[in-house]
């Protein structure tokens, strides 16, 4: 008994391969062509059209429609809402489908990576896979090998045969032996990389009289530029004025020292550097016994005293 053979449709226009078994499906091909859309959607304010009836229903239900129906085509992930289970099979496949293309052939571990699954084939052959292309060192993963990798970068000087191993020690290099500038004292002629260095030094070749503000009381013999500095003297040594804490009843010496006390009540686990005396290790002042000279005064005459010379 011969079976009958299906009859295939088949779509004229040039360069489509389009073929189909039923006519109605050729008829509603052509449409496309054709750039017919024979189903408009019937919602009011709405101009949207489709060549397939099941496209248009599916335009109504994600657009129009809100029914209970769309809880059964809720994301189990994500809760996200779909009108239709086929919307909510892609959705799936392409947010939330996971998709591991390096597999162990042993224990059939998964991994996203193949350096990943290289570094795991260790705990089977005992074989490190990663090595140094400069010493040959063998390492288990490829963070091990980037990390160890780091200790053979070097930085060379370009103005001279300096090689470091730290760039921030490359830069103080370059900085103060290649492109700082040597500052040089007009009275002795002596060099300085520093220009803070000059300053201090020229303060031994000054003669500039400046009206100072000695303290009044007797057996003190600190001497201030600035009245302002020498009645804070007076007000914290002196008259021990200070200023006194409500809650523990604590005495701090300024009003600013008075707020950072107040800080730790209100904020107990703030971190606080502990001021340092000379019981505690302070260091004795380079300028002990010397009057202040402000940086604004410093400014007014420094520069004429400083000249610069570039290497």
């Amino acid at each position: 008994m011969q079976t009958k053979q299906k009859t295939l449709h088949r779509c004229t226009f040039e360069g489509c391969n389009s073929v189909f078994n039923r006519p109605y499906r050729l008829a509603q091909h052509l449409l496309v062509h054709n750039n017919i859309k024979g189903f408009p959607c019937p919602e009011s304010n709405c101009n949207k059209a489709y060549t397939n009836k099941s496209h248009l229903d599916r335009h109504i239900n994600n657009t129009h429609k809100i029914t209970e129906n769309d809880m059964l085509f809720s994301c189990p992930t994500c809760l996200k809402k779909y009108a239709n289970r086929q919307n909510l099979k892609r959705h799936v496949n392409i947010t939330h489908k996971v998709k591991i293309p390096f597999s162990c052939d042993i224990c059939k571990l998964n991994f996203l990576k193949k350096h990943q699954l290289t570094a795991h084939m260790y705990q089977h052959t005992g074989i490190m896979a990663f090595s140094c292309e400069l010493c040959h060192k063998e390492f288990v993963s490829l963070k091990e090998k980037k990390k160890h990798a780091r200790t053979h970068k070097t930085y060379r000087c370009t103005e001279c045969d300096a090689t470091f191993g730290m760039w921030s020690k490359y830069q103080k290099h370059i900085k103060l032996d290649h492109f700082g500038r040597a500052f040089v004292c007009n009275e002795c002629d002596r060099h300085f990389k520093l220009r803070s260095h000059i300053v201090r030094h020229i303060k031994t070749h000054s003669e500039i009289k400046t009206r100072t503000f000695p303290c009044p009381y007797d057996n003190c013999e600190r001497v201030y530029s600035r009245n302002s500095n020498l009645k804070q003297h007076i007000l914290m040594k002196h008259e021990r004025i200070r200023h006194e804490c409500e809650i523990c009843e604590a005495e701090l010496s300024t009003k600013a020292k008075l707020v950072l006390h107040l800080k730790l009540h209100s904020e107990p686990n703030i971190k606080t550097k502990p001021t340092k005396t000379k019981l505690t290790g302070r260091k004795e002042r380079k300028d002990a016994g010397s009057m202040k000279i402000s940086m604004v005064r410093q400014a007014c005459w420094s520069p004429g005293s400083i000249r610069t010379r570039n290497h």
